[in-house]
């Protein structure tokens, strides 16, 4: 490019590009603001707690509902398919989970809490 392209661009280009940014955000051309909706605290839904997840990769949603103020907690997970005739909703599980709380384990990989416990409690006898 030629000498007098870069000195025309910097003598009349930036400035009025400057000049045209300017008056677009004075004359209120910045644009709508996007915002975010934040979750709402258990608190604000009464204890309810409601989440969606993709199945495989399909037009098809699990709906968990996990209700934490109820006197017997319980959580509930349904099968969403738009898809379906007229949409369909179907009742995939449903516990109630108070006991399950106070198990201190249940079906998990090693190490077990009590072995975890046993090398805790060998470390802090051996300071």
């Amino acid at each position: 490019m030629s000498k007098g392209f870069w000195g025309g661009l910097a003598r009349f280009g930036l400035p009025g590009l400057a000049a045209g940014l300017i008056l677009s955000w004075w004359a209120g051309g910045h644009g709508p603001t996007a915002r975010a909706q934040g979750m709402a605290s258990p608190a604000d839904t009464n204890g309810l707690i409601a989440f969606t997840s993709p199945v495989n990769g399909t037009s098809t949603q699990l709906l968990y509902l996990i209700d934490t103020k109820a006197t017997n907690p319980a959580f509930a997970v349904y099968r969403v398919e738009p898809g379906g005739p007229k949409g369909s909703v179907k009742l995939e599980a449903a516990r109630q989970y108070r006991y399950d709380l106070k198990l201190s384990e249940w079906n998990n990989q090693a190490p077990e809490v009590s072995s975890i416990e046993a090398m805790v409690g060998a470390v802090n006898k051996a300071k």
